[in-house]
């Protein structure tokens, strides 16, 4: 569920009940909660939170499962324009309460005005305290 909010300090400012965000999930048939502002005076386009503590996820410091369909839901308004060649593109911020967070770079293809296919890309870091196997 993408939540728009106008400026970016009560973004910062969210502290949600993650129980109760968890109850609500299963009423309003969604499993997160993709908090925004177009507020921005960085070089990103947004800035965003995700809680889906339904799923265990509490607050998730980076997910291109939320900043894709937001690019898709910015177009679709017009909120954000195609280029010449039929894309339109921005970069997202993401940040947890906790401060991790990062960047995510989204491309939209739009054709006669609506968005039709979205990608993503970003780069990740392993957390060091993962215990994952190494090749």
């Amino acid at each position: 569920m993408l939540i728009g909010l106008e400026r970016r300090d009560r973004l910062r400012a969210l502290q949600p009940d993650m129980a109760r965000l968890a109850q609500l999930s299963a009423r309003v048939g969604s499993n997160g909660y993709f908090v925004f502002t177009l507020d921005a005076n960085d070089d990103a386009r947004s800035h965003g939170r995700m809680f889906a503590p339904a799923i265990g996820v509490d607050e998730d410091p980076v997910t291109g499962n939320a900043n894709g369909p937001l690019g898709a839901y910015l177009v679709q308004h017009g909120l954000l324009a195609a280029d010449a060649d039929g894309m339109a593109r921005f970069r997202a911020r993401q940040q947890a309460g906790n401060g991790r967070g990062g960047y995510v770079d989204v491309s939209v293809r739009v054709e006669d005005g609506a968005p039709v296919a979205v990608a993503i890309e970003g780069q990740a870091v392993l957390d060091e305290c993962l215990d994952l196997p190494r090749d």
